[in-house]
């Protein structure tokens, strides 16, 4: 493994760029010489950023017009392979939307189903101010246009969703609810240890516990929902509800509604591992604090050594991060998965490169169930 050379950082900056769109030498040397001056605690003179440039522009790397400059297909193929020898170094931000120009082609297909018909919020990255190396800044945007009136954002298509990963945009954060729809169409159980059980792999291996119960509860009551990594160290079921039941269809507030529901979710699965302990030594996890999940979504300091079970998402305009999209603090895919994969499943699966490697199984959004037997098994009257 190297460091990265004055001509991996102009290249990686070439590459994140529109296709077609030509940079100026001063913006060039502006953010090489900044990346340079943060990792290699060196000056780097405009006279030498030239003289890369002219290289890789006679070696075909790079293309010149009207003073600007722009990566050519031959330079994207070199960079490829230059990243493979490079261990740290590189604007952090950079490499996220680089990762996400080269898995958002290829995964729109099986990401867009999930993103169609409903408001979407999205997360762009910029430098880092202190630590352009190591730090990244995202920016939450949850609106395309703010005049005359806040303009939702929605992505119908591939041709939108690359056009917001071209802005850099790396993470795709849909409304649980469709346009003008007072319903979520899934409940959304997002999994994640406490704090003390996050520093360890004992907390990832007690999330996957959590989640193979919920998962049996569903198989029971015949429920369709999709499991998936999160993207960092939690897993998520989307299990999927037909509105259309009474004990839905009658609340005035559809979501508090769900929010209770996922309260007796926990309530039952926690009863559930504790009435069968088997799970413990399965996991080979040896002593356990009881209990060992919780609902309470503040008060984080109280749960730090149990598995949230957070509804949190279950409200008007309550989002959550899409199936198949980068998570733009790890750069990892939040990775749908068959439950029979939850045991074996490691986090360095969702690498961008693991998952484009092993091809892009598409998981469909769940369709609607009959929540009946779910309501009758949690003792929802």
């Amino acid at each position: 493994m190297r460091k990265p050379s004055v001509a991996d950082r102009i290249l990686l900056l070439l590459s994140i760029k529109e296709e077609g769109k030509y940079i100026g030498i001063d913006h060039i040397y502006e953010k090489v010489a900044r990346d340079a001056k943060a990792f290699e605690k060196i000056d780097l003179t405009k006279s030498e950023l030239e003289s890369e440039v002219k290289v890789l522009t006679a070696n075909g790397l790079v293309e010149e017009s009207a003073g600007k400059y722009a990566i050519t297909d031959k330079g994207e193929t070199e960079l490829d392979n230059r990243l493979k020898e490079i261990s740290e170094g590189l604007n952090l931000s950079y490499l996220t939307v680089w990762k996400a120009r080269k898995y958002y082609p290829k995964a729109a297909r099986a990401l867009l189903p999930f993103l169609t018909d409903r408001p979407v919020s999205v997360i762009k990255v910029f430098s880092g101010k202190e630590d352009p190396i190591h730090q990244l800044e995202p920016l939450f945007v949850r609106y395309k246009r703010y005049k005359p009136k806040p303009q939702f954002i929605s992505i119908s298509n591939e041709q939108e969703l690359l056009a917001y990963v071209d802005d850099h945009c790396v993470d795709f954060i849909p409304y649980v609810s469709k346009f003008n729809s007072n319903y979520p169409d899934y409940l959304i159980l997002d999994l994640d240890a406490g704090e003390r059980l996050k520093q360890g792999e004992r907390g990832f291996l007690m999330v996957k516990a959590v989640a193979e119960a919920i998962v049996d509860l569903m198989d029971e009551a015949r429920i369709n929902y999709l499991l998936k990594f999160s993207g960092s160290r939690g897993f998520q079921i989307w299990a999927a509800l037909d509105n259309s039941n009474k004990l839905i269809s009658e609340k005035s507030d559809a979501y508090s509604f769900y929010r209770q529901l996922a309260v007796e979710v926990r309530n039952y699965v926690e009863k559930k591992l504790e009435e069968d302990r088997s799970w413990i030594e399965e996991y080979g996890l040896g002593e356990v604090k009881w209990p060992v999940t919780s609902s309470i979504v503040a008060k984080k300091e109280e749960r730090s050594d149990q598995i949230l079970i957070d509804w949190s998402s279950m409200k008007p305009n309550g989002d959550v991060r899409a199936p198949y999209s980068m998570h733009y603090k790890t750069a990892m895919i939040s990775l749908p998965i068959f439950p029979s994969e939850l045991r074996q499943f490691k986090r360095e699966t969702a690498s961008v490169e693991n998952v484009m490697a092993a091809s892009i199984k598409e998981f469909p959004p769940p369709a609607p169930s009959d929540p009946s037997a779910l309501f009758r098994i949690l003792g929802i009257t």
